[in-house]
Parts: structure tokens; sequence; C-alpha cells
């Protein structure tokens, strides 16, 4: 009779594992999957916030990022031609300009910026880095050095000698 008993509390439960087996599986078909894409276009997003800052007019682009569009495009070409700053497959150069003179001129953070131009904090500290080195290259081409020269106003003012000493 105890082979019986331990015979039944076998198949018992066999069968309560075989139901537990079939119920969950029954609840994993009856589930909805929701499909794993992306919730944002981020390229489109990133163009579209690119445009609306220089498209939205002046005002606003100098709001933005403290210079006409025309000014960004004459910057953009200036540096390209110089070949101090190269588009990249993913980031272009207006884009690394913009993003350098939001953080520059807006003082924003990298965690903002790159919230923003959905792009890890990594990547923008990185073209903020090549930006600034590309811009600070700028010196040779645009500042003249000065004559050694001291202005006759200054030579002979006693008030301003002072500051002027050869």
């Amino acid at each position: 009779m105890d082979s019986k008993i331990i015979h039944a509390a076998c198949m018992g439960a066999a069968v309560t594992m075989i139901a537990t087996g079939v119920a969950i599986i029954e609840q994993e078909r009856n589930t909805i999957y929701i499909p794993r894409e992306p919730r944002i276009n981020a390229i489109a997003q990133r163009e579209f916030f690119i445009d609306n800052i220089l498209n939205r007019g002046d005002r606003h682009c100098v709001e933005q990022i403290r210079m006409k569009p025309v000014v960004l495009y004459r910057l953009c070409d200036v540096l390209t031609s110089h070949d101090l700053l190269r588009s990249t497959q993913n980031v272009s150069i207006r884009e690394q300009i913009i993003v350098f003179l939001q953080i520059v001129g807006q003082n924003q953070r990298f965690c903002f910026i790159s919230g923003i131009y959905y792009r890890s904090v990594e990547t923008i500290h990185r073209y903020f880095r090549i930006v600034l080195k590309a811009i600070l290259k700028l010196y040779k081409h645009l500042i003249k050095d000065p004559e050694d020269i001291v202005p006759a106003e200054i030579m002979n003012n006693r008030r301003f000698y002072s500051y002027f000493k050869v």
C-alpha cells in the first residue's frame, strides 16, 4: 500500500508540473509583445533642431549660438579651407560648430547638449575639444602680431607711458 501511495503522489506531482508548464506556455502565447523599435528618429530630430536654430530667423540664431547663420557658414568655410576641421561619417561640421557654440555661448552642460542631439556625453566632449583646438589654431590666420613701435601720443603722454616703457 505504501508503494501505491508513493506512486500516486509522484503522479500527482507530475500532473501538477505539466499543468503548470502548460499554463505558463499559454500565458506567454497570449502576452502582447511590443516590438523593439527606436521611439524616435534621432538623425531626423537632430537635423530638425539644427535647421530650427538656423532657419527661424537671425535673432533666434543669435540667441542660440551667438552669431548669425551667415557668419556660422563663413566660420565653417574658414575652418574647412584651412583644413582644421573635417566632417565625419556621423557628425557634420555644422553640427560640431553649433554644439561648440551652444556650450560656450549658453554655458550649457555636456549632458544637456547630449540629450538635445541624441549623442553620448563622450561624443559631445570629443567634438567640443576638436572644435576648440581648431578655433585656437585660427590665431595664425586672424591675429596680427603687434608692431614694436609705440605711438607718439602714448610715448609723449606721461599718463600712458608707464604702461608702455620700452
